[in-house]
């Protein structure tokens, strides 16, 4: 897994204790001939964590921390908020999402089809012991059809 500081989004930084920038290499850019489009051949027939995170860095999804940290705060129950928390949140809410679209996209991917559906969703769910708990989150939604 990474270190905690590489899994941080930098645009709340201001919800951060100053943490040292990342040293990041230089990018470099390929011509339109090197570079490849992901399809759904190139998909694998399982989901391992390295994949989930390696899709992640590509999607570059994100909820913002000040939104996070007001939910987290219109619960009575909790008092004061850590800056790094909402931020923590965030990205573990991230990495869920991209495991979660990841697995429909391969439900999606058995029935031949390019378009994920709250179905492939449901299925997704209902198929991966990861997910149980939104069994019950899913069971309006018509299940796929064989």
């Amino acid at each position: 897994m990474s270190n905690l500081q590489d899994l941080i989004n930098h645009d709340d930084d201001e919800y951060l204790p100053s943490p040292s920038p990342p040293q990041q290499p230089e990018p470099q850019h390929a011509s339109s001939s090197e570079l490849k489009t992901s399809t759904t051949e190139d998909l694998p027939d399982s989901v391992t964590q390295e994949h989930i995170l390696t899709s992640f860095e590509k999607i570059k999804t994100h909820f913002p921390a000040a939104r996070i940290k007001k939910i987290m705060q219109s619960d009575e129950e909790i008092g004061k908020v850590a800056q790094a928390t909402p931020v923590i949140v965030g990205r573990a809410l991230e990495i869920f999402m991209a495991n979660l679209v990841e697995v429909s996209l391969l439900e999606a991917k058995k029935q031949g089809v390019k378009r994920i559906t709250a179905s492939h969703v449901k299925s997704a769910i209902e198929n991966t012991e990861q997910f149980d708990f939104l069994v019950e989150a899913v069971e309006k939604y018509p299940s796929l059809r064989n």
